[in-house]
């Protein structure tokens, strides 16, 4: 089974957890949970857009290092984001992990209706998660799940509108 094969029948079982999430009655999964640099995010699912498998960009001169070039995704030309520099997060550096993670990388789109023709690279895609299977932390905007793990969430519709995002010219 070739990748795309495999990320085409991962987004189909999604969607169809989703569309049985909404009609269980209160179990609808609010966010798309992912893994940058080893630290769980979650993404608001209305904010939320495509799933791409990782494409490697190609580069532009003079933009910030977080801004790691653009991809033609599906006929559209899209900005791809590393947001574990934007985020000055910690890089792995064992060869090992970094060849796993380069297999699990995904790029994941914004929602159309926020306009913004750009991509996030994650490390891992986990799955979804739900408003009762979390728990509030005493920091904003931080969940922690049934086992334990911590999520922080990214609003992806105030991101999108951060002039310091949008800005990618050094």
């Amino acid at each position: 089974m070739s990748k795309k094969e495999a990320l085409s029948q991962f987004q189909t079982r999604l969607a169809g957890r989703l569309q049985s999430a909404d009609t269980d009655g209160g179990a609808a999964a609010n966010w798309l949970a992912v893994e940058i640099a080893g630290i769980g995010f979650i993404f608001p699912l209305n904010y939320s857009g495509e799933i791409f498998p990782w494409f490697e960009p190609q580069a532009i001169p003079y933009a910030k290092d977080w801004f790691l070039g653009v991809a033609n995704l599906r006929g559209a030309l899209c900005g791809v984001v590393s947001l574990t520099k934007y985020f000055d997060l910690p890089i792995a550096t064992d060869l090992l992990e970094v060849t796993k993670t380069q297999q699990d990388r995904r790029l994941i789109g914004f929602h159309p209706s926020l306009d913004l023709n750009t991509v996030l690279a994650v490390d891992k895609l986990v799955g979804l998660k739900s408003r009762h299977q979390m728990a509030e932390t005493d920091i904003a905007n931080q969940y922690r799940d049934q086992q334990g793990l911590i999520w922080q969430e990214i609003d992806l519709r105030v991101l999108a509108q951060n002039p310091a995002f949008i800005s990618i010219a050094q």
